[in-house]
């Protein structure tokens, strides 16, 4: 007996020894993997991708060369985080946007807008490239250099900035003569080579991130003019409320629609006799929420109302320096937003928000106005961001890049009242960039729903992305019509996945023809 209790308290002994080597193995092979291989990781880990840099040179030379006999001004107006309900012409019954109403009843006002994406980064680089996002490689938000999140997109493979041989629309209007300026908020990219004045702006003034992204310089051009001086601003503090115990130290918020729009008005001014391109992406309505001191408390809307009938504001004052000038005939005003609304934001009718494959998360307001030569009418065709570059260079005579697909479509036919070249539109994830919807004119699917996930007994989680088939003529994403229509359901789906498999996300990400 006395032997096997001796042979036991050897094996014991054995086994602690064995597992304290174990633990100790684990500690070291942790204390590696956080302070060397994960740091090595985020700082080396550097996509790949074959370039078009070349080409795109090529395309930009070819362009201006070209002679285009119609040069009209053109304005997009880009609200941040704006929701399909939040101005009066689209139903909001508290906030007064009276100079936006006026535009709708001039120009074309559209039911069925749509962003590209239901994040800011890539609904801006939809916009601005014609391309679906997440061949730009902005799939998701961008983070500013340094942040937890910026270092996370890195280990993941991910780029933080948009790569600089895609082609935007000021590169192209640049090259065919205009002077071309932004005012607003950037969000693709925060470093040399990635900036707006390195894709086609002679001008910058603004911010290279959100509102709520610290810290919160003002830049003109590539030089900062309000340093923000905020305590703890290190990349990694984000600013998500107007109540927020962090206090910005740069430029006051509650002036900064003003001044962007001062700003705006100068460019036009400055620029009155010759072709001008003008992105004004306003910094708000995004969180946080200031509004002008001015005209505090206002709206009945309370102070998100305050901050749209700012813009609104805003608005009028570009449009009375088109018209002190002379310019109205001669300039395309586009106002849309980057996304649905936040939960501060009015997504009138439709269900979801922000960061949703819902309704509520990518359609948004749209209002085309160039006096005289648009019909002014209310249309349902669906349109997209991606559809203003294809549009804009269709109607300067300019070519298309032929090196890369272009997923946009002209819709100028759709100002004159014909019908969307779009059989399909599609539904974005805000965090992958991959198709997750699809509509057509009347029926919509997409990976959005809910269902109930037991996990023991009788206890279970709703778990999200049930497939759904919804009526968008007569419902508002309320009821899964999938079982009474599944023909339907299964059309939508196979076309949906034919989209993707189109994409060649393995093969051919960035959408390359040759």
């Amino acid at each position: 007996m006395n032997n096997f209790t001796r042979i036991l308290k050897q094996i014991w002994k054995i086994l602690l020894r064995i597992s304290g080597y174990f633990t100790i193995a684990l500690i070291v092979f942790f204390l590696i993997a956080v302070f060397i291989w994960l740091p090595y990781k985020i700082n080396n880990n550097k996509p790949s991708w074959d370039w078009h840099s070349e080409q795109k040179t090529t395309y930009l030379d070819k362009v201006s060369k070209l002679k285009s006999k119609q040069t009209p001004n053109i304005i997009i107006i880009f609200f941040d985080d704006l929701g399909y309900g939040d101005f009066s012409c689209y139903g909001n019954k508290l906030i007064k946007t009276p100079t936006i109403d006026s535009l709708a009843v001039q120009g074309v006002k559209f039911t069925n807008a749509y962003s590209s994406s239901p994040v800011c980064t890539s609904s801006r680089a939809g916009l601005l490239s014609g391309r679906l996002p997440i061949r730009t490689l902005a799939n998701s938000v961008f983070f500013q250099t340094g942040a937890n999140m910026a270092k996370m997109r890195n280990f993941n493979g991910d780029v933080n900035k948009l790569p600089n041989d895609e082609i935007l629309l000021p590169e192209v209007l640049k090259a065919a003569g205009y002077k071309t300026g932004m005012i607003g908020k950037w969000h693709l990219g925060d470093t040399d080579g990635h900036l707006p004045n390195d894709f086609g702006f002679d001008e910058f003034y603004g911010m290279r991130y959100s509102v709520d992204m610290l810290p919160l310089n003002i830049y003109r051009n590539k030089s900062i003019e309000f340093l923000d001086k905020t305590e703890l601003v290190s990349g990694k503090t984000t600013y998500t409320d107007e109540d927020d115990a962090i206090k910005t130290k740069g430029i006051d918020l509650s002036e900064l629609t003003e001044k962007y729009t001062n700003e705006a008005v100068e460019f036009i001014h400055k620029n009155k006799d010759r072709p001008f391109f003008l992105y004004f992406a306003h910094a708000y309505p995004h969180v946080p929420h200031f509004a002008s001191k001015k005209h505090t408390g206002e709206s009945e809307g309370g102070l998100y109302g305050d901050v749209i009938e700012d813009l609104d504001r805003s608005t009028k004052a570009l449009m009375e320096a088109l018209e002190s000038n002379g310019l109205e005939e001669n300039t395309i005003v586009i106002i849309t937003s980057d996304n649905g609304a936040d939960y501060n934001g009015n997504a009138g009718n439709l269900r979801g928000r922000k960061m949703e494959t819902y309704e509520g998360g990518q359609r948004v307001p749209l209002i085309v106005l160039w006096k005289n030569h648009l019909s002014k009418l209310v249309t349902d065709q669906m349109v997209m961001n991606i559809d203003f570059f294809p549009t804009i260079l269709s109607l300067l005579n300019i070519p298309l890049p032929d090196d890369r697909i272009m997923d946009g479509e002209n819709i100028f036919p759709v100002f004159m009242g014909e019908k969307s070249p779009h059989k399909y539109l599609y539904y974005t994830d805000a965090f992958s960039g991959e198709i997750k919807g699809i509509r057509d004119y009347r029926y919509k699917y997409h990976i959005g729903g809910f269902k109930a996930l037991p996990i023991l007994n009788s206890i279970g989680v709703v778990q999200r992305y049930k497939p759904q088939l919804n009526d968008l003529l007569l419902g508002n994403e309320s009821h899964n019509l999938i079982k009474k229509f599944s023909q339907k359901a299964d059309s939508l789906k196979s076309a949906m996945y034919l989209k993707t498999e189109s994409l060649q996300l393995e093969t051919n990400k960035r959408g390359w023809k040759n």
